[in-house]
């Protein structure tokens, strides 16, 4: 007879397994979604067991599921730890010195963001003379693509349909955060326009221009500041310092 005790933690260790099991298949096919009878198929799951574990992975932000079309992807919680680990990675040394240059010369803040999915995280920050002592707060945070800057320079690389599906995908976090599907297409076509990402809000203003990093991922710099120290004018001003500064900026999207 087993016992029970000897038992458990191999079942726990089993449920582990199959659990991670399914988070993998969900981040190979995080950028076009997987629905829950290719996750059966794949992992060999039966239907109530992988429904059952993908609701635990839901509830602690490892998955996330769209209500309109039925399909997985990574969460919110499972990007931010991908990009924990990247806080002190290549890229952060990469860029750093250049970063330091702009916040001397702009004498402002100087973000550096990279898109996971459908969302961005800021990986480090370098203050100027003109610090704003809030945008700290910013350094590790994870937001929905298109909140910010940063973002929307990166989102406006995508085509317009892609933008709908993002946008339909988080209706109910763009609802909380006021942004309709039309204001949101106005912030990608004046980015593209322009030939950078310029927002002002809240006493705030920033200009963010993307660049790509290999085949898939994307990156980018971005500045920000007071209103009174930003306006629109002053944006092309450093989106050309940025550029020059740091050559693999994307050149204008228009």
């Amino acid at each position: 007879m087993n016992d029970p005790a000897k038992a458990t933690p191999r079942s726990g260790a089993q449920s582990l397994e199959r659990a991670m099991g399914l988070v993998n298949l969900v981040a190979r096919h995080h950028d076009q979604g997987i629905s829950l009878q290719d996750l059966v198929h794949a992992s060999g799951l039966d239907r109530t067991t992988a429904w059952r574990m993908l609701g635990s992975l839901q509830h602690a932000g490892l998955v996330e599921r769209d209500e309109g079309s039925g399909l997985y992807r990574l969460g919110v919680q499972a990007t931010a730890w991908g990009a924990a680990s990247l806080g002190q990675a290549a890229l952060v040394r990469q860029c750093q010195p250049t970063m330091k240059t702009l916040a001397r010369l702009s004498g402002d803040n100087v973000f550096l963001v990279l898109r996971l999915g459908d969302y961005s995280h800021c990986l480090h920050l370098e203050q100027g003379q003109h610090a704003v002592p809030s945008f700290r707060q910013t350094v590790g945070e994870t937001r929905l693509l298109g909140l910010g800057v940063a973002s929307i320079a990166m989102l406006a690389v995508l085509d317009d349909a892609a933008i709908q599906a993002h946008h339909t995908r988080h209706a109910a976090q763009y609802e909380v955060e006021g942004v309709a599907h039309a204001q949101l297409q106005r912030w990608v076509q004046a980015t593209r326009q322009r030939g950078h990402a310029y927002r002002s809000t809240a006493g705030i203003a920033a200009v963010g221009l993307h660049w790509p990093l290999g085949q898939a991922a994307i990156a980018a710099l971005s500045i920000g500041a007071s209103r009174t120290r930003l306006p629109l004018g002053r944006a092309a001003e450093l989106a050309a310092l940025m550029r020059k500064h740091w050559p693999q900026l994307a050149a204008p999207l228009v």
